[in-house]
């Protein structure tokens, strides 16, 4: 339920906001560029406009010489020469991944809410890199809210259509009205687009935080071999160094449309179809699916097939994932079938189109509107970790079964439970809060849970470059910061674990074992835990990492949303108590008469001793003084034989240990 203190909040905005606040210059906050390596980016972006232009020269003399063509259209598709693979010594081509084919996707993606409070993306700069530009005059961008960065660009119909959904505004024609409506559009020709994504993410006034980015590799033109699908390459590993020494910046990529071309013949069902940063750990890949306004009753096997006449909710040609190494790719799915939008032929021009390059920006809308709305209600921007952790939280179920899965990722995109998530932050009723882990420490947060609706926790973080592979499908972990999430019912001792998908290159689209949450996920950057008949009680939420921290440090975002009554305050620190109730022993185990407590119990003083046998039922209780004390014990010997749970809580800490009576 929407916070009434934020409702008002919205409505005086909306009162004193000036008509032109989108041309505002907007400085970057200091938190942001404290947290950006500006220094490293700006030397990566002059490496990397280097290395383009000299190897688009190069491209562009080999395809002159080849009688290959600079740029075209083909099956209504726009493509460009980007350069060529110095590896294979072919020409390398960027396409649109739209198809030729009525109403926008806002419904789909449930963002009408969010312009009927306010939500309209007021103040925000959001950059979409395409083929070329739109028409900056067109009627749906007045006042100056399309400005055309490159010097170097033509008009093409693609790119007026997806800045359209992005943020295209209150025109005659009022059914292809954009979701980020009130925010300006960067625009740029996507030949340099890591160099330039650079300075836009860095820029010390009018910074990007949302970039939409709807084409990929023209795999048919390009020469380059299969392997290259769900490979973590160096286009890959420059998106990921990029996201993660600009946290505060996220990239949304199509998916691409190719599943219906049989491009990748060694596996079924269209799956490993994703290349280059559509592979990459940080960006956010997105999935089309069908253009039903109505999708309340699209579950089950429904999604991926046909049923009864129903079309499957995913569309016929959004490309599926995993990578190589198995992480959930795509992230999430919006509408990408008959989306209408504006065009480039006029100034009041409108076209629908079909395709994965209509779906990105919906999310890219969605992120940005995100991205406004929580700098209004608590003065700052998020991570892009963040927006991630949200994203997956607030999912739709889509799919064969509950979980993520490789064709819709997390689900279909929803933006008024995003904004439910922050309204109930800004309440205490939701947790959702940016945190840090050092070398060797962990996190724990305790809380109650009433039962009344679906528990959810999700972490995400933005994870260091990983090692680029040149070989075809192999399973190689991609992840370099491994933070691993626990939620543990501390009344009955049992950990429920995160998401994952199952590591078969056989599992079909329609099955119910695509993803499994009882095992250790150890490949995404995203971890989201959904309880399995989740009881009444007290839980605790853990966060630890394994091996070494790159930087001695990861910085990630927690979600807890639906435990009903307000959420225990916590700044992410590790507490005294936690420390050493995590590094407590105790001994003998099997015991007969005395089980001793040892460790720095003198720091936790008074504490509150239970007892449990493992249906639950509390058989002791005891609050015992520590002070000055380093063991203490327990007369058990009244207890029948078996398995028991020891719980000790100092204020919000709490640790369970198993023992057995003899």
């Amino acid at each position: 339920m929407k916070n009434k203190i934020t409702k008002l909040f919205l409505a005086l905005l909306a009162l004193t906001a000036s008509n032109n606040l989108h041309a505002q210059d907007q400085p970057m906050p200091d938190y942001v560029r404290n947290a950006t390596n500006i220094e490293f980016l700006t030397q990566f972006a002059k490496e990397k406009s280097l290395e383009y232009e000299t190897n688009y020269n190069k491209a562009v003399e080999m395809a002159r010489a080849q009688n290959m063509p600079i740029s075209g259209y083909n099956e209504g598709r726009y493509f460009s020469l980007v350069g060529y693979d110095q590896e294979t010594g072919k020409l390398k081509y960027y396409t649109t991944t739209n198809n030729s084919a009525t109403k926008s996707s806002l419904q789909t993606a449930n963002a009408k809410s969010l312009h009927a409070n306010g939500i309209t993306g007021a103040g925000m700069k959001v950059g979409v890199w395409d083929g070329g530009v739109g028409l900056p005059n067109h009627l749906a961008f007045s006042g100056g809210r399309y400005i055309v960065k490159d010097n170097n660009t033509g008009t093409i119909e693609h790119a007026a259509h997806v800045a359209g959904t992005v943020a295209g505004g209150l025109w005659t024609d009022a059914t292809t009205l954009g979701f980020s409506y009130d925010s300006q559009v960067y625009a740029y020709n996507w030949g340099n687009d890591t160099a330039e994504m650079t300075a836009a993410a860095t820029a010390q006034v009018n910074p990007i935080y949302v970039s939409n980015h709807s084409y990929g590799l023209d795999f048919a033109g390009s020469g380059a071999p299969v392997s290259i699908f769900g490979q973590y390459n160096a286009q890959s590993r420059d998106a990921d160094l990029l996201a993660n020494n600009a946290p505060y910046y996220t990239m949304v990529h199509s998916a691409g449309n190719d599943r219906n071309n049989n491009f990748n013949p060694g596996k079924i069902a269209g799956k490993d179809l994703l290349s280059n940063e559509k592979t990459a750990k940080n960006v956010v890949v997105v999935a089309a699916t069908q253009g039903t306004d109505d999708y309340a009753g699209i579950t089950g096997v429904a999604s991926v097939t046909s049923v009864g006449g129903v079309p499957p909710f995913i569309s016929s040609f959004s490309n599926y994932g995993p990578t190589d190494d198995f992480r959930i790719k795509p992230d999430i799915s919006a509408k990408g079938v008959g989306v209408k939008s504006i065009s480039n032929t006029s100034v009041s021009s409108v076209e629908t189109l079909d395709g994965t390059s209509m779906a990105a920006p919906a999310v890219t809308g969605v992120f940005n509107l995100w991205q406004g709305y929580h700098n209004q209600i608590f003065t700052k921007y998020m991570r892009s970790a963040s927006v991630r952790a949200l994203m997956a939280h607030t999912a739709r179920e889509t799919g064969p079964a509950a979980g993520p899965d490789f064709m819709f990722g997390w689900g279909l995109i929803d933006a008024a439970k995003g904004v439910e998530i922050m309204d109930e932050a800004l309440a205490g009723t939701s947790l959702f809060k940016e945190f840090e882990i050092t070398q060797g420490t962990g996190f724990e947060y305790s809380f109650p849970y009433n039962a009344a609706e679906p528990l959810v926790v999700t972490i995400a973080w933005n994870d260091p470059a990983g090692t680029v592979t040149s070989q075809a499908d192999l399973d190689l972990k991609k992840l370099v910061n491994d933070l691993d999430l626990r939620l543990v019912n501390t009344d009955t001792n049992q950990t429920y674990y995160p998401w994952s998908l199952t590591r078969s290159w056989s599992v079909a689209p329609t099955s119910s074992q695509i993803a499994v949450r009882n095992v250790d996920n150890i490949r995404d950057n995203i971890e989201k835990i959904e309880p399995q008949n989740a009881i009444a009680g007290n839980y605790k939420i853990i966060v630890t990492h394994k091996g070494t921290l790159q930087g001695g440090r990861q910085a990630y975002s927690l979600i807890v949303s639906g435990a009903g009554g307000i959420m225990p305050v916590t700044d992410g620190a590790v507490s005294v108590e936690n420390q050493v109730l995590n590094n407590l022993t105790i001994y003998p185990n099997p015991v007969d008469t005395n089980l001793t407590i040892s460790g720095d119990l003198a720091s936790i003083g008074a504490a509150n001793v239970q007892i449990f046998d493992l249906a639950g039922k509390k058989v002791k209780d005891l609050n015992l003084e520590f002070t000055n004390s380093n063991n203490t014990s327990i007369d058990v010997s009244s207890l029948n034989s078996g398995a028991y749970i020891l719980s000790i809580e100092k204020n919000n800490a709490k640790q369970s240990y198993k023992f057995i009576k003899k």
